[in-house]
């Protein structure tokens, strides 16, 4: 099984109508979320783990881990 990463997981998710890429390491599933830059005003897409506790989604955007400040996760 092959895994995939940024660009090439959102590219394979949308030709494949989430046929590759929903399901992905040890059964986490994923969506993709498009935003808006807010200095660029260009489209983002990136794909974030979600599940479902209860009626209530989580959404994961973690950046597996990594110890940096996540794209457009500014609150002022």
């Amino acid at each position: 099984m092959t895994f995939l990463f940024g660009d090439e997981h959102v590219r394979r998710y949308r030709e494949t109508d989430g046929e590759e890429g929903h399901v992905w390491r040890e059964g986490s599933t994923i969506l993709l979320l498009t935003t808006k830059g807010r200095k660029t005003g260009l489209d983002r897409t990136v794909p974030l783990i979600y599940a479902w506790e209860g009626e209530n989604p989580l959404i994961v955007a973690s950046k597996a881990g990594r110890p940096i400040t996540l794209a457009g996760s500014r609150t002022s």
